[in-house]
């Protein structure tokens, strides 16, 4: 019979276990949730740990390899997810564990309505080199201020130009807000933005790089790779590692931050679902 799942904090035991450490260089949300309030952790103190926003439907999955041909505790898995309201969750998995979730995309189809849409892997890389040579040629890469009115001007033009590339037909002004909210670089020439990278994620040992974002015209021009050096080197000088995850199909992110010096130590894997009702 399958442990009820119980809200805890981030200073329970389930964190000190090897298993979980080990992991901890790709699951950077459970780890940054620690120090937050950002986010729930659920747990049924012996194999799995539940990461739910209370914002968005994302949602991180960390189990053990015991979970993986255990119906019960699948069950319960889907039955957390459903009691907490997520209405179309986006389920992140270690991927050789998500490999044995098929019974996982049953039960949440057959008993609680979710149907799977969209299935992808994204591959994990941690940045394995030194300090990286950086070129600006006259151009200036700045740290975006949302106070300031210009850098915020900078932000939307961007991401206007970029809105349909990112299928971001709904809410647009929120999900610009929330860039502004982040630790972004902007890579400026002529009163333009050109590129970006936004970092977050902090935890002892790493740093995430969230996104590298160039525009379409500007690609192919050594852009994202002199953004990619710039911001490694910022999280070098934290005596931090950096680390980031991208869809494993993107094969220009896959061979840019390969030439930048990552190495890819795992994959994630991404399932998206419908809620019918």
């Amino acid at each position: 019979m399958a442990t009820t799942f119980e809200k805890i904090d981030g200073n329970d035991a389930i964190f000190s276990s090897a298993e979980y450490i080990h992991d901890s260089l790709l699951f950077n949300y459970i780890e940054s949730a620690r120090t937050t309030d950002n986010f729930d952790l659920y747990s049924n103190h012996k194999d799995s740990i539940i990461l739910l926003p209370h914002t968005g439907s994302r949602v991180w999955i960390w189990t053990s390899s015991a979970i993986k041909t255990d119906t019960a505790r699948l069950i319960e898995i889907c039955r957390l997810l459903k009691n907490s309201g997520i209405k179309k969750p986006e389920i992140y998995l270690k991927h050789e564990v998500s490999d044995n979730f098929s019974d996982l995309y049953a039960i949440a189809s057959s008993e609680y309505g979710y149907v799977v849409k969209d299935e992808l892997s994204l591959a994990a890389f941690v940045y394995e080199g030194g300090e990286k040579e950086e070129i600006h040629d006259g151009e200036t890469i700045v740290h975006i201020d949302k106070n300031n009115p210009e850098h915020v001007r900078l932000v939307t033009e961007f991401y206007t130009a970029c809105r349909d590339e990112f299928h971001w037909y709904d809410n647009f002004e929120s999900k610009v807000k929330s860039y502004l909210d982040m630790q972004l670089y902007a890579y400026i020439k002529d009163g333009k933005m050109h590129a970006n990278a936004v970092i977050g994620g902090h935890t002892d040992d790493y740093i995430r790089i969230k996104s590298i974002a160039v525009l379409a015209d500007e690609r192919k021009k050594g852009i994202g790779y002199q953004m990619c050096c710039y911001i490694v080197n910022r999280i070098l000088a934290c005596d931090k590692k950096p680390v980031l995850y991208t869809h494993e199909k993107n094969a220009a992110a896959m061979a840019l931050f390969k030439k930048t010096g990552f190495k890819m130590h795992d994959k994630i894997y991404l399932i998206k679902t419908d809620d019918p009702n």
